[in-house]
């Protein structure tokens, strides 16, 4: 059986080895605090405040606004973002998909980053033309092998939640549940931020099957109303613009609707949930969803015992009825 845990590699320590293709050279991003210098940097400019720290989900909203403010998406492709001297700093590339910018902002978080991978970094050396890889870590041992085969072991896979229905209905939120706890200024950000929910799929999706797709929410506005109140916007995942919760389905999701978003999510155009943060949302979010669904389960147990005492009755006198 093949062995997919790992795959192998092939070391060098003979300086005359001339590799086929020179490695293209990793930016390596200098950290202040809680991000990257050029997030810190890009964030100060617009004037926000980087003493409190922000999750990857504040700064997309943050970022998604800046670009809407700014006028950055592509005249001819809406859905690309033209960089400007701000984003290429954060990002090093002209033009980037706007889906994307979730995912491109994670290495810009210093919780993501694990001091051991230094480590398995490969540092490039040109001396007379000629080119040598060497392990940081096993430079110091000098090992006179010219070749050395490695194993080196992929991220352990149960740091991901599996993308199944039982895991999504932990933090899934019906459009009355979001309604609920929209009332709680103080917490429902928290609580809706990384949270899913169920919404009509575009129309103009012709590869869409599902007339409803489960989503993810990304961020939240407030935007003014006509009689001066402020109504809830939301931002979903691989959607352009914000969302009212009106919109949102009250409906229980299905197999299929789960299976499109695990595909959205191999494909890329999801970031995969991590089990840690599966299991911090669902706690968050259990009393409200437990206290939001024994009333409606009460109310339906009691449609199917009157439904069983009517035609009980109906069994009993079937004349009085029509």
């Amino acid at each position: 059986m093949k062995d997919t845990s790992s795959f192998w590699v092939e070391e060098s320590s003979d300086p005359s080895f001339l590799p086929m293709k020179k490695r293209r050279k990793v930016r390596k991003l200098e950290f202040v605090g809680w991000g990257s210098k050029p997030l810190m940097e890009f964030l100060e400019s617009i004037g926000k405040d980087t003493s409190k720290k922000l999750n990857q989900y504040e700064v997309t909203a943050i970022m998604n606004e800046y670009i809407n403010a700014n006028n950055l998406a592509d005249p001819a492709k809406k859905k690309k973002i033209m960089c400007d001297q701000w984003l290429y700093a954060l990002f090093g590339k002209r033009s980037i998909p706007r889906i994307k910018v979730y995912d491109l902002l994670e290495a810009h978080f210093a919780e993501n980053h694990d001091s051991s991978e230094d480590d398995s970094q490969y540092s490039s050396e040109e001396e007379g033309g000629n080119i040598t890889y060497m392990n940081k870590k096993a430079s110091t041992l000098e090992h006179k092998l010219s070749y050395q085969q490695k194993k080196v072991p992929e991220s352990p896979k149960s740091c991901f939640a599996a993308v199944i229905p039982e895991n999504i209905k932990l933090v899934y939120l019906k459009r009355s549940l979001v309604q609920d706890l929209v009332t709680a200024p103080e917490s429902f950000e928290d609580k809706l931020m990384g949270s899913f929910v169920k919404i009509k799929s575009d129309p103009d999706d012709y590869l869409q099957k599902n007339s409803h797709q489960l989503q993810q929410i990304i961020g939240i506005q407030m935007i003014e109303a006509g009689d001066g109140s402020k109504e809830v916007y939301l931002r979903l995942s691989n959607y352009m613009k914000e969302v009212r919760i009106q919109m949102l389905s009250d409906d229980n999701f299905s197999e299929a609707e789960c299976q499109d978003l695990r595909e959205r999510v191999k494909a890329g155009l999801l970031k995969r949930p991590t089990f840690v943060e599966l299991e911090m949302k669902a706690k968050m979010l259990h009393k409200d969803i437990t206290k939001h669904w024994i009333p409606r389960q009460i109310a339906l147990l009691q449609k199917f015992i009157d439904r069983a005492n009517e035609k009980g009755w109906r069994r009993e006198y079937p004349c009085h009825i029509p």
